[in-house]
């Protein structure tokens, strides 16, 4: 278990003076980087040693709320390792003023690539040092939950709400030089047909299948989907399929968010 205290800084905050979602991702796998720094497992010594992380999955949920500015909170951070392909990591964040309440909850889902070979390795096997405090950390629920398809079965015959395009510019780029996960959040928010002055969001899955690189664009179909919390309109949930505006179609990304009135 690893902890980072932290401060919400005036250029983290949106306008509704709380955290905006790309400044939480990037603190969240921030604090990542911290915990694994001294068994050289940071981003920069796996790309040195031919390494890098790619995101499978990703579940973030609001507990409570998103933190405000010039709050003290502290990101709490643990992994799971096994001989498989896929790695585990979860967060908690809190106020420092109050530890015993959860603000929010996050759980993710990777795996290691070799760059020069462009397939997945076992992490076990090649970074055993990265993983050898795991032992001290409660085990992560490995199963996510599935993401509709906007073309499945629940979903085909329901209208596209909005249909957004996004370029990817150079500093949505990470040090792979793929989109950063927080990037396909943060689109996910603008293309919410919802007044996000309003509307916060509580939950959001997400699936990621292909890397976006510089130079592309990404297309949001959102559509709306079924939420048994929503029988007095305060909340509202909606499917997202990102893919390559001038691709094949498929899916580079999936996300399921609800939302409620803030």
């Amino acid at each position: 278990m690893y902890r980072e205290k932290l401060t919400v800084m005036p250029s983290e905050t949106a306008c509704t003076n709380e955290i905006k979602i790309r400044a939480l991702l990037n603190r969240l796998q921030d604090t990542a980087s911290l915990a694994v720094m001294d068994n050289d497992g940071s981003p920069g010594d796996l790309i040195r040693r031919g390494y890098g992380w790619v995101l499978l999955r990703y579940q973030l949920k609001v507990e409570r709320r998103l933190p405000a500015m010039d709050e003290a909170i502290v990101i709490e951070t643990r992994h799971t390792v096994n001989d498989g392909f896929h790695t585990l990591r979860a967060f908690r964040v809190f106020a420092r003023a109050n530890e015993a309440e959860t603000l929010i909850l996050a759980r993710t889902s990777w795996v290691l690539i070799d760059l020069a070979a462009g397939r997945p390795v076992r992490a076990l096997q090649r970074l055993p040092e990265v993983f050898r405090d795991v032992a001290d950390d409660p085990p992560i629920d490995p199963e996510f939950a599935s993401i509709p398809k906007l073309n499945g079965p629940a979903l085909k015959d329901a209208p596209v709400l909005r249909e957004t395009d996004f370029p990817v510019r150079f500093h949505d780029l990470d040090a792979n030089g793929h989109v950063n996960n927080a990037v396909y959040f943060e689109w996910m928010y603008e293309a919410t047909p919802l007044d996000l002055m309003d509307w916060q969001v509580r939950e959001a899955d997400a699936e990621f299948r292909i890397s976006l690189k510089y130079g592309e664009t990404a297309r949001v179909r959102v559509k709306a989907a079924d939420h048994a919390d929503s029988p007095d309109e305060k909340t509202r949930a909606f499917v997202y399929d990102m893919t390559r505006a001038d691709g094949d179609g498929h899916s580079v990304a999936r996300f399921y968010a609800v939302w409620a009135v803030s």
